[in-house]
């Protein structure tokens, strides 16, 4: 027999799980009070100074040719640069709030696809809580939570079937961090079948122009402004990997810099083709269900990340994120984000402790990855939509049918 009503919220199941969702907030705010202090050496080499230079000199500071992150996040760091000593803190609680709007465009995901209440609280706390996610913005002080949760909107956009709001979403992210092209491919297999509009991607460079027109105004050059992405690559060119547990940890990432990278580089290009042409086989005969595309998502971005050279520890963090949401929709594939965000937290502990003797040798977490990386690859191509799902386009054909015949 049932066991009756509870306390307090009798038969609401909805009052509890916005409850533990409010403790849930908390507890992650608790936890990244632990963190935010920590001082962390791209504080000490970088942000400090861009902060001190838009504190004193303005506006116009951004002028100068002193940062090489997309103008879009230097103008977020007019708010720390305003508050002196404590602008590390308020630098990291801006970077935590981005932390929040990716836990509830994740959670929100889950509710667009599952219409479950309880799953879409689940998936708020796993993407709230996850120490990478905690780590990357509360320590490190990162903004990759910024991107990433655009990203995660865009996606939802594309399920709700919103073509226009989906690709502003990815103008956003990719105004704020190149990596957002890690998506892109995606984003061509959902125009190619019709689920994104050929007008609508025209967002994507527009509000990354419209992004720099302040600087430009400013006085920095406009080719220096168009091209930033290209000077951030070319700041990193030392190491086959950048501590992403990835191939070239396996036959060595300081071995034949000069002829790995480039041919590194089209050979990833080649994988990640050869993968998208056996999607668009595979979306001739399954839908492009919401879990499917999270499924693409997930395994286009870490081929990417696997067999790209001068990969980031950081690169992999909208991957995890997605990873983190597809447990959800299988409970088999709950050792997937487990193990990915190891290894990661592993690359980070090593980034905070670098004097320090490694526990677990990079080449080891590669071979954790690689094993990731088959299963979710086997997952992608083993998916079969259910028999009665309907993808949003498909639903909303059917509504203008049902109205058209009343």
């Amino acid at each position: 027999m049932p066991n009756g009503e509870m306390r307090i919220v009798g038969k609401n199941t909805r009052v509890m799980y916005i409850i533990a969702a409010a403790l849930v907030f908390v507890l992650g705010i608790f936890v990244r009070k632990q963190v935010i202090w920590y001082v962390s050496r791209e504080w000490t080499l970088f942000f400090e100074e861009w902060i001190r230079r838009l504190s004193e000199d303005g506006f116009r500071a951004l002028a100068d040719d002193f940062y090489d992150y997309a103008p879009m996040y230097m103008y977020l760091l007019f708010v720390p640069a305003q508050f002196g000593a404590k602008g590390i803190l308020v630098m990291k609680m801006v970077n935590i709030c981005f932390d929040f709007l990716l836990a509830v465009a994740g959670a929100a995901i889950v509710y667009v696809s599952k219409k479950s209440e309880f799953l879409t609280t689940l998936a708020f706390s796993v993407l709230w809580l996850a120490p990478t996610v905690i780590s990357d913005s509360s320590m490190w002080g990162q903004c990759d939570g910024i991107y990433a949760s655009f990203i995660l909107i865009s996606l939802l956009f594309v399920m709700m079937d919103r073509s226009r709001l989906s690709c502003i979403a990815l103008g956003i992210a990719f105004a704020f961090k190149l990596q957002t092209v890690f998506i892109f491919p995606v984003v061509i297999l959902l125009w190619l079948y019709k689920r994104i509009k050929t007008q609508h991607l025209l967002y994507v460079p527009l509000i990354y122009i419209l992004s720099i027109i302040p600087v430009w105004i400013a006085g920095r050059p406009l080719s220096e402004l168009l091209g930033i992405y290209s000077f951030q690559k070319e700041e990193y060119s030392m190491r086959l990997s950048l501590k992403f547990p990835n191939i070239y940890y396996i036959i060595g990432e300081t071995y034949n810099i000069d002829i790995y990278t480039t041919a590194g580089q089209f050979f990833a290009i080649a994988v990640l083709l050869v993968f998208m042409v056996a999607i668009v086989q595979k979306c001739m005969k399954t839908k492009l269900t919401p879990e499917f595309i999270l499924l693409i998502s997930y395994t286009s971005m870490l081929l990417v990340l696997y067999f790209m050279p001068e990969m980031h520890e950081r690169y992999g963090y909208v991957a995890e994120a997605i990873g983190m949401l597809l447990v959800l929709f299988k409970w088999k594939r709950f050792w997937v984000p487990m193990v990915q965000i190891l290894c990661t937290y592993v690359c980070y502990s090593y980034y905070y402790n670098f004097d320090q003797p490694k526990i677990l040798p990079y080449y080891v977490l590669s071979l954790f990855m690689l094993g990731v990386l088959i299963y979710m690859v086997y997952e992608t191509f083993s998916y079969e939509a259910p028999a009665d799902a309907l993808v949003p386009c498909e639903k909303n054909d059917r509504d203008k049918e049902t109205v058209a015949a009343s």
